[in-house]
């Protein structure tokens, strides 16, 4: 390893045994780099490194704050699909959460990682709408929930509107455009957090977001087979962990 991997190594056994307790701060840079016998560079990148582990949080003229690992909300995996007044919504954990400010619906090329599972060329334009999703009662942002939809079937309708009435682009795509039932699939997966999920979450350095990403599919009408729409919710994954039963066979 690096010099400064070993630095970094030394301070993450430190906080992990509570030599440095969550809440405390490591000790200044330059009581490091002599403590150390290294540069502050070498000290910065270790520290660097811990911060993008979730593990310390620099705080300007503040020092260097180790994080409190709080523990996770685990959100149960749940395949169902309900519906209340408001619509279809997938899981039970999510029904109580409501937009916390009003749909934005743009227009932009499909990300690369949803062009194959939507069935568009590199580049192609999709409706994007995003929502914000919280507690209602505390206005706590919960989630963020995108959904993207092939510009050649969303453009010029209801689906390319903010506000699609009630039970949402679901009841549009079912009841008015005749693309229903309407038939999902779902993943999981984790990755790195953008600027604006940072921001909006109030994520720490160096946490990820845990992504649940729902394809819908037509059953009916000229676009049967086809996948409509990809929807991606983002969450705080140092806050939340999906859980599951295990069955004895």
């Amino acid at each position: 390893m690096t010099r400064w991997e070993d630095i970094a190594s030394e301070l993450r056994e430190a906080i992990i045994t509570g030599q440095y307790p969550p809440g405390s701060k490591l000790p200044k840079e330059e009581q490091l780099e002599r403590r150390l016998q290294v540069s502050r560079t070498t000290v910065r990148r270790a520290i660097a490194a811990l911060t993008n582990e979730g593990l310390v949080r620099p705080v300007r003229k503040g020092g260097t704050i180790v994080q409190h690992q709080g523990a996770r909300h685990t959100v149960t995996l749940d395949t169902t699909v309900y519906r209340d007044e408001d619509g279809y919504y997938f899981g039970q954990a999510v029904q109580p959460l409501r937009a916390l400010q009003p749909s934005t619906v743009t227009i932009g090329p499909c990300p690369p990682d949803l062009v194959h599972i939507l069935g568009v060329q590199t580049g192609a334009e999709v409706v994007i709408r995003d929502r914000v999703m919280g507690d209602p009662a505390t206005g706590q942002v919960m989630q963020l929930a995108t959904s993207y939809l092939p510009a050649d079937l969303a453009v010029g309708t209801v689906l390319a509107e903010p506000n699609t009435g009630p039970g949402g682009i679901y009841d549009r795509m079912e009841q008015d455009l005749g693309w229903g039932p309407l038939e999902w699939e779902g993943f999981i997966s984790a990755r790195a957090a953008t600027p604006d999920e940072v921001r909006l979450l109030g994520l720490a350095p160096g946490v990820p977001v845990l992504c649940v990403t729902r394809t819908t599919m037509a059953t009916a009408g000229t676009v049967a087979g086809r996948v409509v729409e990809v929807n991606v919710t983002r969450r705080d994954a140092s806050r939340f962990a999906v859980g599951y039963p295990i069955v004895r066979a």
